[in-house]
C-alpha cells in the first residue's frame, strides 16, 4: 500500500500539479468553448446549455486520455521510466493504476469546473441523482478512451505520436457531435459519428440532463468498444512478446 501511495504522489506531481499546459488543455479550454458557445447561442438556452455542458464533458475527457495519457505514457517509455520501474522490482500495475486513477481526477474536476459554470453562468438546475449518474456515466465512458491512449502511447516518436493525437482528437469531437449536434451534419458523418464511443458517451449524458432513460444501445456500444480494445491490445501484447523471445533466442 506505501508503494502505491508514493506512486500515486510520483504521478500526481507530474501529471496534474505541475503540468499546466495539459490542465489547462484538458479542464480550461473546453469550459472557455462552453462558454462561448453558450453565450453566442441564446435559442433554449437551458436545453442547450445542459446539454452542451456534457459535450464539453465528453471533449475534455478525451483530450486527457489521447492527448495526455497517451503522450504522458509514451515519454514514460522513451525515458526509460517503465524499463527502470522493472528493474527495481516495482509493481507495474501500481504505475497503470495510478495512471487512471489520475485520470479519473482529471475528469472529475471537469465535472466540478464545468458544473459550477452551468449553475453560475446559465443557472441550469440538475438534481443530486443527475449529478451522481453523470460521474458515473464519466467513469464509465472514460475507459475505451483511456485504452485508446494507452495503445497509441506505443509509439516510439514523439513527433508521430503527437499527429496521430491530433488525428485522433479532433476529427472525433466532430463526428461525434461534440462541437456541433450530430443531427446538422451530412448523413454519412452521422453514420460514422454514431459509432464512436464519445458519441455512445454523450448521448447518454444528454438524457441524463434531460431526465430522459438512458438508450440501451449506448451502453451496448461502449461494452463493445471495451470489449473490442481489450482485445486488440491482449493479442498485441502477447504478439510483442512473442517477437522479443524469438529476437533472444
Amino acid at each position: 500500500m506505501q508503494k502505491m501511495i508514493e506512486q500515486l504522489k510520483f504521478d500526481g506531481k507530474r501529471l496534474i500539479f505541475r503540468n499546466y499546459g495539459f490542465v489547462f488543455f484538458s479542464l480550461l479550454m473546453p469550459t472557455a468553448f462552453y462558454i462561448l458557445f453558450t453565450q453566442i447561442n441564446r435559442v433554449q438556452i437551458k436545453t442547450f446549455s445542459a446539454e452542451y455542458m456534457g459535450s464539453m464533458m465528453v471533449y475534455s475527457i478525451l483530450i486527457t486520455a489521447i492527448m495526455g495519457v497517451g503522450n504522458f505514457m509514451e515519454r514514460d517509455r522513451n525515458q526509460g521510466l517503465i524499463t527502470l520501474l522493472k528493474i527495481t522490482n516495482r509493481n507495474l500495475n501500481h504505475y497503470y493504476i495510478s495512471i487512471c486513477f489520475w485520470s479519473l481526477m482529471m475528469n472529475i474536476f471537469t465535472i466540478v469546473i464545468l458544473g459550477t459554470t452551468v449553475i453560475l453562468i446559465n443557472h441550469v438546475d440538475l438534481s443530486a441523482m443527475q449529478w451522481i449518474t453523470i460521474l458515473g456515466l464519466v467513469w464509465l465512458g472514460q475507459i475505451p478512451l483511456l485504452l485508446l491512449g494507452i495503445a497509441i502511447s506505443h509509439v516510439k516518436r514523439q513527433e508521430t505520436l503527437t499527429i496521430l493525437g491530433n488525428l485522433i482528437t479532433f476529427p472525433v469531437a466532430i463526428l461525434s457531435g461534440l462541437w456541433w449536434p450530430i443531427q446538422i451534419l451530412p448523413r454519412w458523418v452521422q453514420n460514422i459519428g454514431n459509432k464512436l464511443p464519445t458519441y455512445f458517451l454523450n448521448d447518454m449524458i444528454s438524457s441524463t440532463v434531460n431526465n430522459a432513460k438512458i438508450n440501451w444501445n449506448d451502453v451496448q456500444g461502449l461494452g463493445v468498444w471495451i470489449v473490442g480494445l481489450v482485445a486488440a491490445m491482449t493479442v498485441g501484447t502477447i504478439i510483442t512478446r512473442r517477437k522479443g523471445r524469438l529476437a533472444r533466442g
